[in-house]
């Protein structure tokens, strides 16, 4: 799906019901700037409100969804290319959650390691206890701070 060939067409089935952003917002009951960035396909109608959206422009989701009017004998083809499409986009986002989620299972992980070999160095520094969790901490407390910062 083509966000720039959605928003055109929103923008054009906009017009041809000679309304005018704000017009659209205020049925959709959303702001005029969320309908400027469809247009301007920097983002997509949320699912809950593209039916009303598409029934406000006289369209249907799949024309919507394919950014063109769609011939009745062409339909059903073009349907089935807009499931395949989504299908395919699903797919993605899952697979960049499955990415952000175990990035963040290894970042835990180095954290752990790095707080235990912190205190491991200060144990063997200081020869207490006390003295090598604190100093473990506060050196983790260190590192922190300087990736935040830079």
């Amino acid at each position: 799906m083509d966000q720039v060939k959605t928003g055109s067409f929103i923008a054009q089935c906009r017009k041809e019901k000679n309304m005018t952003q704000r017009q659209l917002a205020d049925v959709l009951g959303i702001s005029d700037k969320t309908i400027s960035k469809w247009e301007t396909g920097k983002g997509l109608p949320e699912a809950g409100c593209m039916v009303l959206l598409c029934e406000v422009l006289g369209i249907s989701v799949n024309e919507l969804l394919t950014g063109e009017r769609i011939p009745d004998e062409e339909y059903q083809e073009k349907a089935e290319e807009t499931m395949v499409a989504l299908a395919e986009m699903k797919a993605e986002v899952e697979e960049v959650k499955k990415k952000v989620i175990s990035m963040d299972k290894g970042v835990d992980m180095s954290v752990s390691f790095g707080a235990v070999l912190a205190v491991v160095i200060s144990y063997h520094a200081y020869s207490s206890v006390g003295w090598a969790i604190l100093h473990g901490i506060l050196g983790w407390i260190y590192v922190i701070y300087y990736l935040i910062k830079y």
